[in-house]
């Protein structure tokens, strides 16, 4: 049986999920070594690494995600993101729409002390749990950075929704369920930064990239490989037809330069990643 949250947010309450939450955890885990706790949010430790999930009693947990989260997020990275490119220690990643940072922790042990990991997310709660994730595992070679990546500067939204892997920005005025977020070109960022040599550009921004792609010319054109995940299949569920962008995407990464690689997999999401690796010269 699961526990859930109660309005309640006092030390000792909190002390209480704590305890009861890493007893129901350790008990579906036999072995695994695992730990609820609050640390300014609510954070898993698996062994001897940190997720912060500020969801974490909003439904009943994955326990065999929980289980591997580290091995199964290093997994994911080769699987998803690193198809055409595999990092080597010492290189530079730039994660464009970092979420809560899983991703972030797969790149950011790739590429190792030597390596460079720029991490951008715009939602607040995300940027959040990706900064503390930064903090408790001390990755010290991510920089972790509160924008929204299009073609302009400019006073956005970003829409929360129950699946928080789905939030997007757009424009318009605020809704109850949406936050501001400040928008910048990826290139402006990049010249502020110092963010010069770019072994691998992911971008994955919920439908976006028509307005994101335009603020990242200068940028995918030092980029080595790219992988930018177009979203068509959240318009073909009736979720709007900005959503429609693998044709852009591609066009606008084949321009850039790059040979366009697709992948034919049985997953909804997956042949919607754009691969790109630099074409010759």
């Amino acid at each position: 049986m699961w526990v859930a949250e109660t309005s309640s947010t006092s030390s000792d309450d909190r002390a209480v999920l704590a305890r009861r939450a890493t007893e129901l955890a350790r008990a579906a885990m036999p072995g695994v070594d695992v730990e609820i706790l609050w640390d300014g949010m609510w954070v898993r430790r698996v062994e001897s690494d940190y997720f912060p999930d500020p969801d974490i009693f909003r439904a009943a947990p994955n326990w065999e995600r929980w289980a591997g989260q580290a091995r199964k997020h290093l997994h994911d990275a080769e699987d998803y993101w690193f198809h055409l490119y595999k990092p080597q220690p010492g290189d530079a990643i730039v994660d464009i729409g970092a979420g809560r940072g899983e991703d972030v922790f797969a790149f950011s042990r790739a590429v190792g002390p030597a390596g460079r990991v720029w991490a951008i997310e715009p939602h607040p709660v995300s940027f959040a749990a990706l900064r503390r994730l930064c903090e408790l595992n001390r990755l010290a070679n991510v920089t972790a950075l509160n924008y929204a990546c299009i073609d302009r500067a400019a006073d956005l939204q970003i829409e929360t929704l129950p699946v928080w892997e789905s939030n997007y920005v757009r424009a318009g005025d605020p809704s109850p369920a949406s936050d501001p977020v400040k928008s910048v070109r990826f290139d402006d960022l990049a010249a502020q930064h110092g963010i010069e040599r770019i072994d691998f550009l992911k971008m994955n921004i919920e439908g976006a990239e028509r307005q994101a792609l335009p603020g990242c010319e200068g940028a995918l054109r030092r980029a080595r490989f790219v992988c930018i995940a177009a979203h068509d299949f959240r318009s073909a569920r009736g979720e709007g037809e900005e959503f429609r962008t693998l044709d852009f995407v591609k066009q606008f990464v084949a321009g850039a330069g790059f040979e366009i690689v697709m992948r034919d997999d049985p997953r909804y999401y997956v042949p919607y990643h754009v691969h790109g690796v630099r074409a010759p010269a």
